[in-house]
């Protein structure tokens, strides 16, 4: 089972909601898909990356 944290369960929401893939986001960023995954389970920080997700998700609560 995978384990997102709060941030990461948050984009994953809306991802599926706007029918947004994994690879897509990566792309986006000019990173790898299992980067952006490491990033929403918390293994990663993302400090660059957490911001531009959150925008391009149109996150409300931005990054945590």
């Amino acid at each position: 089972m995978t384990y997102y944290t709060e941030f990461g369960a948050e984009a994953r929401k809306i991802m599926l909601q706007k029918k947004i893939r994994m690879v897509d986001v990566a792309k986006e960023l000019g990173v790898s898909p299992t980067y952006v995954s490491e990033i929403f389970k918390g293994t990663r920080e993302g400090r660059k990356q957490k911001p531009k997700i959150a925008e391009m998700l149109g996150m409300k609560s931005g990054c945590r």
